[in-house]
């Protein structure tokens, strides 16, 4: 492959990646197209953004959550145009994701941050985007289970991976998680393991005010909940535990996934 047909490649690579997150980060894009996110393969995605910018298949702009003010792309009408032509419809047949970049907020920016990085990460299987979920297009949208007041409620995951043992609910963590919420992510992993489907639950720390998760799900999970939660610890926690749940911390500059170890510890409140 010569070095111009090796630039068509990646450009449609990248208006691949962009149908499926809506909106991405360069970093991001470094990461599905080039396996990887460092000097080199941002420059090569910074390359093929121009391109396409210049051609007006993308549009930009700057994060204004973001730190480091990272630069966002999503496809126009006429990338959409050629998506759709080439068997790569925006979700929902939109015409153009011009209203995702212009609505991007934190939590999806997140979401998509970690889908990039399970690029590689399992080979043996594949993995469905925050939006893809929810425009109804993974093997897995929602999980209904009961909170402890009794009510019924729906749960949609952040990212779904498809591997050969069955697939994984990923909860993607951009934030603290008040003891309310935390009582009910625990209500949801216990029907999650009375689903067949689901084979492991991970959870991804993506910014400094997540990072006690992994204690709070562990002391939740074997001592009960914390002051002023219900009291109802079951058995199958310990499954839960020791089978189904694990941790992550998300690189941000290099989006590379570190396992987070239980501590035996008591999480600070």
């Amino acid at each position: 492959m010569n070095k111009r047909e090796q630039g068509m490649q990646y450009r449609v690579l990248v208006l691949r990646a962009l149908a499926r997150l809506g909106y991405a980060t360069t970093r991001q894009l470094a990461k599905m197209v080039w396996w990887r996110c460092d000097d080199s393969t941002r420059k090569m995605a910074g390359r093929t953004l121009r391109w396409l910018l210049k051609r007006g298949y993308i549009v930009t702009r700057r994060d204004g959550d973001s730190v480091n003010g990272e630069q966002l792309a999503a496809v126009t009408a006429a990338g959409a145009a050629w998506l759709a032509e080439n068997g790569d419809p925006l979700p929902y047949g939109k015409a153009h994701a011009r209203d995702w970049l212009r609505h991007a907020h934190s939590h999806r920016t997140a979401c998509n941050s970690v889908y990039a990085a399970t690029v590689g990460l399992f080979p043996d299987g594949c993995a469905w985007s925050e939006l893809e979920i929810r425009a109804g297009l993974s093997p897995m949208g929602q999980l209904a289970y009961t909170s402890y007041e009794g009510e019924i409620l729906n749960k949609i995951p952040d990212v779904v991976l498809d591997r050969p043992d069955g697939l994984v609910w990923v909860e993607v963590e951009n934030g603290f998680r008040s003891n309310k919420d935390l009582t009910k992510v625990i209500a949801s992993m216990r029907a999650m393991t009375n689903d067949k489907r689901i084979t492991q639950v991970h959870f991804i720390i993506t910014a400094p005010g997540a990072k006690t998760i992994a204690d709070r799900l562990r002391k939740a999970l074997t001592h009960g909940p914390e002051s002023g939660w219900p009291r109802q610890v079951k058995e199958s926690d310990a499954r839960i535990l020791s089978q189904y749940l694990k941790v992550f911390l998300l690189n941000s500059d290099t989006l590379e996934l570190s396992p987070v170890a239980f501590s035996n510890k008591e999480p600070l409140s």
